[in-house]
């Protein structure tokens, strides 16, 4: 593989969010890869033009962080006359949405992120069977926001009433997640790279802990003294994104590697926030779960 490869790393979020999972993916690149990085810190109106200007002379574009840039990185790979190829990293139903078509320029991982909300939901009510209002934290400016939530209240237990807060601008989610503390019983905190941005302000709005159970798509999360937390491993997704880019660099047609769809979903529970909550883990849940 020559040394001059360009590989260019398109991101939603900051530098800060994408610490682990980045060192991962970089840490399997050969040496002597030039990896451009282009990270909008949450301005999505900057993914296209980003994506434009990192197309030039490209032989491979990562989009990191879900959906949008991911959908930003088709659209303006769409305008080449010989599209770069494209990993994209941790998206919801990539087929279904119409990223993904076999064939194509495009491939990557299949995150399992929010198809698996249902089960989280669940998980609340095995922690305490009494939970019947949940919030659920979104972000309004993700793709496919609409058939998301209709698919999430149709599989949920219908004794379940979910009140949804949606966050349509990054200044926004501090006021929307106290706003769901307040009126619910427990937190569903669904997959958006802003939130992982954003943890700090997810786990503890105005710098104070939540007082409601709440469960999150990561480990990371937990890492940083949220409850609960259930999902694939993302440093693996990112290392198989990783594995995606070589093999593209190695001269595999992208149109040749397949979707990578996790398998192995992780249970962290975080024992320290648990006893400030004072919840008592049931012996079921705690068999399952890495307890941190």
């Amino acid at each position: 593989m020559a040394p001059a490869n360009r590989v260019g790393f398109l991101y939603s979020g900051s530098q800060q969010s994408m610490k682990g999972q980045f060192a991962a993916f970089k840490s399997l690149l050969p040496a002597g890869i030039n990896l451009i990085h282009h990270l909008v810190n949450n301005n999505y109106s900057q993914l296209l033009p980003g994506a434009q200007g990192l197309l030039n002379n490209l032989d491979v574009l990562v989009a990191a962080g879900g959906p949008i840039s991911a959908f930003a990185a088709k659209q303006a790979t769409a305008a080449q006359s010989n599209p770069t190829p494209v990993v994209f990293t941790s998206v919801t139903e990539p087929v279904e949405s119409g990223l993904y078509v076999l064939g194509s320029n495009l491939t990557g991982i299949a995150g399992m992120t929010t198809e698996m909300d249902a089960a989280r939901l669940r998980l609340l009510q095995e922690l305490n069977p009494a939970i019947t209002n949940i919030g659920v934290l979104r972000n309004g400016m993700r793709p496919n926001q609409p058939g998301q939530w209709t698919k999430l209240t149709q599989a949920a237990d219908p004794r379940l009433h979910l009140n949804r807060g949606d966050v349509n601008a990054p200044g926004q989610l501090q006021q929307v997640v106290q706003n769901l503390v307040a009126a619910n019983q427990a937190l569903l905190v669904t997959a958006d790279p802003l939130f992982n941005d954003q943890r700090a302000v997810v786990i503890a709005p105005g710098g104070h802990p939540l007082n409601i159970p709440a469960i999150y798509q990561w480990r990371e999360f937990v890492d940083d003294g949220g409850l609960m937390s259930f999902g694939p491993n993302l440093v693996e997704e990112y290392s198989a994104a990783a594995n995606f880019v070589v093999r593209i660099l190695d001269g595999e047609p992208v149109a040749n590697i397949p979707l990578y769809q996790p398998t192995t979903f992780e249970l962290f529970i975080n024992a320290s926030t648990a006893n400030a909550l004072n919840l008592n883990i049931p012996p079921s849940l705690r068999a399952r779960a890495h307890v941190i």
